[in-house]
């Protein structure tokens, strides 16, 4: 009875630790998640430590892995959050409508707010590419998968745009499907430091040429859509 007591006694002791002063455990979870972001986005898997990351969260180490087994579960939990941003910029707009033709309008468009979003851009090279050495099969393989998602995504809307008629193109959508996330990543990593009416008008362009390669017809309007 003395050592289930003082079981209990422990448990609630390190889960008080565990926690930044006044904050709940879901609260702090989620502090550890919003530091780990932003340190693995500028300096990839490789390159941050659980140190470094719970100095950030102000907790100590062994807090920090009350909440999380180890660095590759926390940088899961980002590239979790970096995906959600992705999916609720482009893809989740994309698929509550089943025009094609709209659908890839919403993609151009959809990329140029990222680009508007400071955080996004700023973090995204450390998910993107990783950055560092390339020697976790897991890590690289999570990555691959998730972002694999979005190539079927973008196949099947084109292979549906053929099949109705809107797009013309020949052979497998997969590698048109490969272009346009390389231009999504592209525009990401390389125009953050443009201005805003510069970055316009580079999303119309790639709008306009992508879309003319494919058989569309584009009519220009004050943004990336049409």
């Amino acid at each position: 009875m003395v050592d289930l007591a003082y079981s209990i006694f422990k448990s609630v002791y390190y889960l008080k630790m565990a926690r930044q002063s006044g904050k709940t455990s879901q609260e702090t979870r989620e502090l550890i998640v919003q530091a780990a972001y932003i340190l693995f986005g500028h300096r990839g898997y490789e390159g941050v430590s659980i140190q470094e990351i719970a100095t950030k969260a102000k907790l100590s180490k062994s807090a920090l892995y009350w909440h999380f087994e180890n660095k590759q579960t926390l940088y899961f939990e980002c590239l979790k959050q970096f995906r959600h941003v992705l999916r609720e910029k482009i893809f989740i707009p994309m698929a509550e409508i089943t025009s094609p033709a709209k659908q890839l309008s919403l993609f151009f468009s959809g990329t140029n707010d990222l680009i508007k979003d400071p955080v996004m851009v700023d973090c995204a090279a450390g998910y993107f590419l990783g950055m560092g050495r390339s020697d976790q099969e897991t890590v690289t393989y999570f990555r691959e998968r998730a972002f694999s998602e979005s190539e079927q995504f973008l196949s099947e809307m084109l292979e549906k745009g053929r099949e109705i008629g809107r797009f013309s193109f020949a052979g497998s959508p997969e590698p048109l499907a490969r272009s346009l996330w390389t231009i999504m990543e592209g525009c990401i990593l390389q125009m953050r430091r443009q201005p805003t009416d510069e970055i316009e008008e580079t999303m119309y362009a790639l709008w306009a040429m992508f879309s003319k390669g494919i058989g569309l017809e584009v009519k220009k309007t004050s943004s990336a859509t049409a």
